[in-house]
């Protein structure tokens, strides 16, 4: 779906670059700038070299212009004027590249803040290099929106190119008419999350500290004891999750001390080989607080030791605080300090600034404000609906697992399905019916499953007893799979189509019991909704339908497919950070591994925080 980009390099269309550029240079052709008044607020004297070539000569070794071909082109137009006269919007310009570069977007990001950042160049060599920076920054800014899902969800990191040609002549305008402020201002996303996140970029970076570590691998429960409790201590501190002067709980009766089998214990985590710069994809299922202490060898107590030191203690003071921790990760609050809290209790600030910085280049792929219409965090697990600007219903969600992930999409609703029957999808049928029928005959019967001969619309019921279960290939079984409406059926009492080429849709479901899980990456991609009936009232009270009618039709048991009168927009979106309404930022796990650009962009970090704070 997403249009590639060009993947030319600028040194080797210089002729018809210039003829693109036509329309930006005969901009000012006629203007001669060598008696032009200049900025007279603080702005940076900058020596005007006259030769293009002699400002590449004077380069630093190491430092190489990306786009040298245009730039020539540029400056001769401006009769080598320097373009970065106003001292504000080269700030400005600067923090929001740091702030890609931070993200790992594009490692080339990280060359320019990197070069920038430098002493040694300054001049006009500084102006020549702040307008190469431009030049990507432009593509990037103006792919974005089209390409995002690609270049902010990807491993790979997409290839540089020219910027539209209109973006670079209302940059070119906005220096000769002396508006570049408001030029940078209108390159930022504009989404009503990107300053408190930016703000909130700031504040993490400007924590300087070493940030505490905790090594074990074992859980620890509330009353037990182990040497790395002064260690969660100083990380709740630091995290805002415990005040400084919180008492030292002092254990009233003899306390186990599980610190000698915490430490000869093997590793136990859910995310496997995961590397602990930030928490990885779970195993589907588990929960914040899987993991346990070692059991014991059958006849034999846990020793008892009469002293515990009191600041090994995990008393009801730290509990608390990890309760709070464990909720401002999305995590089960259980208190339990299993795997996943102990991978979010060992990130640290910068790189949460980096999942920061991450996500606010992720915002140019939303809309700026939601008015009306359906949001899906796929790792928040939540659904927002909006009318008129107001959230008038929040949900709890399941989502595909990573295996089958949930895609990233824009579309709408067309209709609500009145106990829906399920078509399973032929990749279902061949992954998962078939292999089950080939081992239980019954399979089928038991779930309420029908085979049909294809998927028109007068499709033969086909006998599953007719079949040689024995002989099926599944990469090859040729008939559709439907499950009849019903307590059983997977869809559950209501569905939400939308038009989608992977066939992805919200939908009721059975089990309800799911939505406890913390991790609810469940499904074969399509998304469940804990409140699908007070969805579907909301949606069928504006063509009609009250509470007694639908609980009629849904008693009746036949399908009702109701068309809904307004459009209703649907954005399924993967925000991993994003600030809170208490205006502290929030963070979920990376249940697809989207954000392993971060690892990229801390390479950048000391750069980077020049710009930025």
């Amino acid at each position: 779906m997403l249009n590639n980009g060009l993947k030319l390099r600028p040194v080797t269309i210089l002729c018809s670059f210039s003829l693109m550029l036509a329309p930006v240079t005969s901009l000012f052709a006629a203007q001669t700038l060598t008696g032009h008044p200049v900025h007279t607020s603080g702005e940076h004297s900058v020596p005007v070299r006259h030769n293009f070539n002699a400002v590449i000569a004077a380069l630093p070794a190491g430092v190489h212009l990306y786009y040298s071909s245009t730039l020539a082109s540029l400056y001769q137009s401006r009769h080598m004027q320097p373009m970065w006269q106003d001292p504000v919007a080269v700030e400005k310009f600067q923090q929001q590249l740091a702030e890609v570069a931070l993200s790992g977007v594009q490692p080339q990001f990280g060359q320019w803040v990197s070069w920038l950042s430098r002493s040694d160049i300054s001049g006009m060599e500084r102006d020549v290099l702040l307008s190469d920076a431009m030049l990507g920054y432009l593509q990037f800014t103006a792919g974005a929106p089209i390409k995002g899902e690609s270049w902010l969800y990807g491993d790979t990191p997409y290839s540089l190119a020219l910027p539209p040609t209109g973006d670079i002549a209302r940059w070119q305008s906005s220096i000769t008419s002396r508006n570049e402020r408001v030029f940078m201002d209108s390159l930022m996303p504009r989404h009503p999350q990107y300053l408190p996140m930016q703000a909130a970029l700031k504040k993490l970076l400007s924590e300087d500290q070493r940030w505490p570590y905790l090594t074990n691998r074992i859980s620890i429960r509330p009353g037990e004891s182990s040497p790395e409790i002064p260690t969660l201590r100083t990380i709740l501190i630091r995290s805002g999750m415990l005040s400084a002067n919180a008492p030292v709980s002092v254990p009233q009766t003899p306390v186990a001390d599980t610190s000698a089998q915490q430490q000869s214990a093997a590793p136990a985590t859910a995310s496997g080989s995961q590397s602990a710069l930030l928490p990885g994809k779970p195993l589907a299922g588990t929960t914040s607080s899987q993991g346990s202490a070692p059991a014991g060898n059958g006849n034999a107590s846990p020793a008892l030791t009469p002293a515990v030191n009191p600041e090994d203690v995990y008393g009801p003071e730290l509990v608390e605080a990890v309760k709070r921790f464990q909720q401002w990760q999305g995590l089960a609050s259980d208190g339990v300090i299993g795997p996943m809290t102990r991978e979010w209790l060992n990130v640290t600030p910068r790189m949460r600034a980096g999942l920061l910085a991450l996500n606010m280049q992720r915002l140019r792929l939303l809309p700026d404000d939601m008015h009306n219409g359906i949001m899906v965090n796929i790792p928040n697990f939540s659904m927002s609906y909006y009318e008129q600007g107001k959230t008038i219903l929040s949900s709890r969600v399941i989502v595909g697992r990573p295996d089958r992930k949930t895609p990233l999409m824009r579309s709408a609703l067309n209709d609500v399905v009145l106990n829906p029957p399920w078509n399973v999808p032929t990749s279902l049928v061949r992954g998962d019916i078939v292999p089950k029928a080939k081992s239980d005959p019954d399979y089928l019967m038991k779930h309420g499953f029908t085979l049909l001969s294809g998927w028109n619309a007068d499709a033969q019921v086909i006998s599953p007893e007719s079949i040689n279960w024995a002989a099926v290939n599944p990469a090859t079984f040729p008939y559709r799979v439907r499950q009849a409406p019903g307590p059983q059926n997977a869809l559950g009492r209501y569905k939400f189509n939308m038009p989608s080429s992977d066939a992805i849709y919200l939908h009721d479901t059975p089990n309800h019991m799911l939505f406890q899980r913390d991790v609810r990456a469940l499904s074969s991609g399509c998304v469940r909704i804990n409140k699908a009936a007070e969805l579907a009232g909301i949606l069928l009270k504006n063509v009609g339908w009250d509470s007694s009618r639908i609980s009629g039709a849904l008693q009746e048991g036949s399908t009702r497919y109701l068309a809904i009168r307004y459009r209703i927009p649907v954005n399924l979106y993967y925000l991993t950070a994003w600030v809170g309404e208490d205006g502290q930022p929030q963070f979920r796990t990376d249940i697809y591994n989207y954000d392993n650009l971060v690892r990229r962009g801390q390479s950048s970090l000391a750069p980077a925080e020049k710009f930025i704070l």
